[in-house]
């Protein structure tokens, strides 16, 4: 899988883990949004592709 939301609690001593993987931009941008509505969930969008955080859900780079 290509994108990989990533999730921790916003607790001392708590990591990121994967908590969901995709090839489509889109859902995993919607899954991230639904999981960072809580206060204290941390989440970013993991590119594995491209080794990098997304940023830009709408930059052609990852629509490849």
């Amino acid at each position: 899988m290509r994108f990989q939301v990533m999730w921790r609690r916003d607790l001392p001593g708590t990591e990121f883990v994967p908590f969901f993987e995709t090839n489509d931009i889109y859902e995993a941008k919607a899954f991230a949004m639904r999981l960072a509505f809580e206060e204290v969930n941390i989440v970013y969008v993991y590119d594995t592709k491209r080794g990098e955080i997304v940023r830009d859900f709408e930059s052609p780079l990852y629509r490849q």
